[in-house]
């Protein structure tokens, strides 16, 4: 969403570019729902990804700014792939507000669209980056399916502890932004030094991203958020305000709780309420978790990643890079979605 980034002289037009770099690379070359992979490789959210590559790329001195564009557009496309799969995986009716891709077009085209914009992805970085990057890449499916599989495994048995829980985000989300900032001060053949700092700044900002959106879950609007609240207890997810909860009170939390595993197959199933009955468990379940406190003791956690993040940032060479950095990551904390 170019939006967030309004006001960004040095990042709004390349991320204008990096858009027309994805349109152009998904419509290139031949495939059967053309229009199915149009749809599904149009950015809809902020960005992150590949802003965080075009930022790194800039504490370096031998940028090429199409082959960072196309790199950036290459990371955007393995994380928009990834949302496709994830919304299948956690059978999500809805993303971003909007009837997810499975749920519109049905669970095989939707597959298939994911694959395709994988494969375009891998192209797009075999054309525009240097090996180090392509295995970056490559490695970081792999981490990413890991995480995703243990998540899937653990669904309505809510006994995540809070290691648990940051295993998973590491591997789903905070990878991805650490790769994204490594691979753009890489190729710009940044300083060694400036390179693993930035993948470390990296990994805290992905870290203190996934705690706020969980956090938001619970304590946005529906209308703000593009998603019903308590949609991640609904799909049987253990996030972290949830983890503290059951450690305050698991008996009374448990007993909203056991539920939701059968409302939510009978939901699947079209079973007649079973649907409306979930989402109403799953809301009284968060509205708990929020007056338990545990909100406020996630979002501790989220306050402490950023520290993190801006005490690497510090580290960092001064100028514009740097500042753009160290304000994205206080934007992310104080986010409402």
């Amino acid at each position: 969403m170019i939006e967030f980034w309004k006001g960004s002289h040095a990042l709004e037009p390349r991320l204008e570019r990096v858009v027309a770099i994805i349109a152009e690379t998904v419509g290139e070359a031949r495939f059967p729902f053309d229009d199915l992979a149009q749809t599904a490789s149009e950015p809809k959210g902020k960005l992150l990804r590949p802003a965080l590559l075009v930022i790194g790329s800039e504490f370096g001195s031998a940028a090429d700014p199409t082959r960072i564009e196309r790199l950036a557009a290459a990371v955007e496309l393995l994380h928009l792939a990834t949302l496709i799969h994830d919304d299948i995986i956690d059978e999500a009716p809805i993303r971003r507000g909007k009837p997810s891709l499975h749920s519109s077009v049905g669970v095989k085209k939707a597959v298939l669209a994911g694959d395709w914009l994988f494969s375009r992805c891998f192209l797009l970085a075999a054309e525009s980056a240097g090996p180090e990057a392509a295995t970056g890449l490559a490695r970081l499916i792999a981490a990413i399916c890991s995480a995703e599989i243990a998540q899937d495994e653990a669904k309505y048995a809510f006994d995540a502890s809070p290691r648990d829980y940051f295993r998973t985000i590491a591997g789903k989300t905070a990878a991805l932004f650490s790769l994204a900032l490594y691979a753009g001060a890489s190729e710009a053949k940044a300083p060694r030094a400036a390179q693993q700092t930035l993948k470390r700044a990296g990994y805290s900002i992905g870290m203190a991203f996934q705690v706020i959106d969980d956090i938001l879950d619970f304590t946005s609007v529906e209308s703000v958020a593009r998603k019903p609240v308590g949609k991640d207890i609904a799909e049987g997810l253990c996030t972290l305000p949830l983890v503290y909860a059951l450690n305050e009170d698991g008996a009374a939390l448990r007993s909203l709780l056991a539920p939701l595993a059968d409302l939510s197959a009978g939901a699947a199933a079209g079973r007649a309420g079973a649907e409306a009955a979930r989402d109403e468990a799953a809301g009284a379940a968060a509205a708990r978790v929020v007056e338990l406190g545990a909100v406020e003791a996630a979002r501790e956690d989220a306050r402490r990643f950023t520290a993190r993040a801006l005490q690497e940032i510090g580290r960092l060479k001064p100028g514009s890079p740097r500042d753009e950095l160290a304000s994205l990551a206080e934007r992310l904390l104080a986010r409402s979605y």
